[in-house]
């Protein structure tokens, strides 16, 4: 009984210590010494984006110095029409108003043209645009049609008067850019016009 029980001792010694080395075999053979079991996570996972090409930090700068063109464009654009307002204000230039859905120059309009044209013929390296303004009231396209035959009406009448047709321009800013901001009758008289500018560009 005693043999019994000394052998069944030495089994279990025998079964625990190669269990042991089992473990310990099976742990080192998935870990180096040193190194963590945890999986790694590069910086490009963290960020959640694929690192920059050569020169793109460089590139989205410029992308941002190049937006700052555009306001300094309109800024000298502002002024140069500012310099126009004020040299037209200096010679004396006047606008040509008109009548509802009209290109018809009144009499005020002529005689307004006369002065205008005496300025020109006495400073005919002067270069002028005619703009034709109109209205709220139509559409888009039809005030930039009437506009247009406005600014002609203008244009015509000066030559008629002895202005070389060289250096005068005739655009067309339909309902665009109203001179007068109401809704009445008022400001529509204001915004039906040509109106001529010096330019100094």
């Amino acid at each position: 009984m005693a043999g019994l029980v000394a052998a069944v001792g030495l089994l279990l010694v025998l079964a625990l210590g190669c269990s042991s080395k089992a473990i310990q075999t099976a742990s080192d053979s998935s870990t180096e010494p040193g190194v963590s079991k945890e999986p790694r996570v590069s910086e490009q996972d963290l960020l959640g984006k694929s690192p920059s090409a050569p020169g793109q930090g460089r590139q989205s700068k410029d992308i941002a110095v190049a937006k700052v063109e555009p306001s300094d464009a309109a800024r000298r654009h502002a002024e140069d029409i500012r310099r126009e307002r004020v040299a037209t204000a200096i010679a004396g230039i006047e606008d040509v108003f008109f009548g509802f859905d009209s290109w018809n120059i009144s009499d005020e309009g002529k005689h307004a043209l006369e002065v205008d044209a005496q300025w020109l013929k006495s400073n005919p390296e002067k270069m002028v645009t005619i703009e034709g303004h109109c209205d709220e009231r139509g559409t888009q396209a039809y005030n930039l049609v009437l506009g247009e035959k406005r600014a002609k009406a203008v244009r015509n009448y000066l030559t008629e008067l002895g202005v070389g047709t060289g250096g005068l321009t005739v655009t067309s800013y339909g309902k665009e850019r109203p001179f007068c901001e109401g809704h009445d009758e008022t400001c529509y008289q204001q915004n039906r016009r040509g109106h001529m500018t010096l330019r100094v560009r």
